[in-house]
């Protein structure tokens, strides 16, 4: 059965209200916290990976696709570096703490918990779009 056009964005935005309900639910360093955030990341990254055809490539994609790239690939060295100088995974040090230990204090719990993975699914899912 096919979904009209116009309902599919209600879809999606319900179907990521859900899964960002359940999970801010989970406790976070548990594997349910990390299923809960491969499972998205996972979608993004195999709909991400699939080239455009040409006639929808927009000029310079490729330009902004290595920035991007560069960026995402420092920004993910600082955070392993971060976490390797933690005393323990679930330790954080205070001399360089990771992104998520700064951000503890918004997202350990209630409403701002919750905004916090719809707006990551919904980042995820725009920038999977393109």
């Amino acid at each position: 059965m096919l979904v009209r056009p116009d309902v599919r964005p209600g879809l999606v935005v319900g179907a990521g209200a859900l899964y960002a309900g359940l999970a801010s639910l989970t406790r976070p360093l548990t594997g349910a916290a990390a299923v809960a955030v491969a499972v998205p990341a996972a979608i993004v990254l195999v709909r991400a990976w699939r080239p455009l055809p040409p006639r929808l490539r927009p000029p310079g994609a490729a330009r902004t696709a290595v920035a991007w790239g560069v960026l995402l690939v420092l920004a993910a060295a600082v955070e392993l570096v971060a976490f390797a100088r933690q005393p323990a995974y679930n330790v954080a040090s205070p001399d360089l703490p990771t992104l998520s230990v700064l951000l503890d204090p918004l997202t350990s719990g209630g409403p701002t918990r919750f905004l916090a993975w719809f707006g990551w699914l919904w980042a995820g899912w725009q920038l999977g779009r393109r």
